[in-house]
């Protein structure tokens, strides 16, 4: 869903440069000293930054790069961030296809994917996150022994995003239809609080890049 722009929202990305990476910029020296300090994970779709940061407090010593394609919802993270005082997070302003090229070069110990959009119809399937071709990309990010975290409300995509795997070169570690949130190494996002709210199944898979 796009979020309606707020008269702030200009003013706090201008104020907070620091902290994130526009797609007009994708060389910045931000990005390749960030992704060079060490132990790095990576969020995709990182909405008002609810996951990320949470994640970040629990995980000091892990560098996480926030993807988020809307400008707006990137304010909303950047307030959050400036309350935390958190530096272990950089966000990427910017669709995910665009950076893949920029990070070839470093490996990553986790890609989250969380309640990403669904794209129903059937001619817009190809644009999921979690479509055979973008499963191949993360495969290549990843170190071995490294895992993609896909979690969703939507039963369709969840269903269509489990028959997916059979054509990518991960290992299944696990599949809930009805995950319930406990794990350590997780957080919730402001969706994620909504559905739960609702009674709302979450649904969640880890997949695993085999040693080699």
């Amino acid at each position: 869903m796009r979020l309606k722009n707020r008269p702030w929202g200009k003013t706090v990305l201008d104020n907070n440069s620091e902290y994130y990476v526009h797609d007009t910029n994708l060389d910045d020296v931000k990005l390749t000293d960030f992704c060079s300090r060490g132990s790095l994970v990576l969020e995709i779709g990182a909405g008002k930054g609810d996951f990320v940061i949470t994640m970040a407090q629990k995980y000091p010593d892990i560098n996480f790069i926030a993807v988020e394609m809307q400008s707006m919802a990137l304010a909303f993270a950047l307030r959050k961030i400036q309350d935390n005082k958190l530096n272990n997070v950089l966000f990427v302003n910017c669709d995910m296809h665009f950076l893949f090229e920029k990070l070839q070069d470093y490996k990553f110990e986790t890609i989250f994917l969380n309640f990403s959009d669904p794209w129903p119809k059937k001619r817009q399937n190809k644009r999921r996150l979690t479509y055979p071709t973008m499963l191949n990309e993360y495969y290549k990010i990843l170190k071995n022994g490294g895992k993609l975290i896909f979690k969703s409300d939507n039963d369709v995509l969840f269903n269509d995003s489990v028959e997916y795997l059979k054509e990518s070169p991960f290992k299944v570690e696990s599949i809930v239809y009805d995950y319930d949130g406990n794990d350590p190494y997780d957080a919730q996002t402001e969706y994620e609080t909504k559905f739960r709210g609702l009674g709302t199944p979450i649904k969640r898979y880890i997949v695993v890049k085999e040693e080699k």
